[in-house]
């Protein structure tokens, strides 16, 4: 499935840019709050931190693009019984998540210094133990809104609200400690990643 979904981004993202009015290369940085996670027979938490990526954007005339985007935070997960206040995996918290989304953006470009943007996407959430290196790999979906500035025709900047989704429906548990204590974690749940971000773009001249 992880090889298939690189393949797929990689192949969609190559035939846009070819037709692409430019292409803008993004680093960015921002911030993650909190979100709470259900289990069967413990709940977690997604802790708050800062986030750093990277992306590849296609954009046509009309303001139609494709983005190919990875974004990656450390953070801790503890874990917890029903019922009771001690952390279960207290010495197995500490993880990254990384992203590796294939967004569509449509932005409004009307004034070419100030465009307004919408996009959404899909892609995969890879959660890595710090500890003991153990992964998983998670369908993920995100959808941002933003408005990128332009200093000049070449740089600019992004402001952006967004939100990411880790799907549980594929099987497997969230925590990549197992949880530890003889409590499974594995269930239909899902993480929701509210956050907040702002980045330096770099336009490309690209097919005209």
């Amino acid at each position: 499935m992880k090889k298939i979904l690189i393949a797929a981004i990689v192949i969609c993202s190559t035939a846009f840019s070819v037709k692409a009015q430019h292409i803008s290369l993004n680093g960015f940085g921002g911030y993650n709050l909190q979100d709470r996670v259900e289990f069967g027979g413990a709940w977690g938490e997604v802790q708050d931190g800062g986030f750093w990526g990277a992306s590849i954007e296609g954009v046509n005339a009309h303001g139609h693009g494709i983005e190919l985007l990875y974004q990656q935070q450390r953070t801790s997960l503890p874990l917890y019984r029903y019922g009771g206040n001690s952390q279960i995996n207290k010495d197995n918290d500490q993880a990254a998540i990384s992203y590796i989304m294939l967004n569509g953006v449509q932005y409004m470009m009307h004034n070419p210094n100030v465009q307004p943007y919408g996009g959404i996407g899909l892609g995969m959430a890879i959660v890595k133990a710090i500890d003991n290196n153990n992964s998983q790999t998670k369908f993920a979906w995100d959808a941002k809104l933003g408005i990128k500035l332009k200093a000049t025709p070449s740089i600019g900047i992004k402001i952006q609200t967004q939100l990411y989704s880790i799907s549980q429906c594929t099987g497997g548990g969230f925590y990549v400690g197992g949880g530890g204590g003889g409590v499974g974690v594995t269930s239909y749940s899902t993480v929701f990643q509210f956050g907040f971000m702002g980045g330096l773009c770099i336009d490309l001249a690209g097919k005209h």
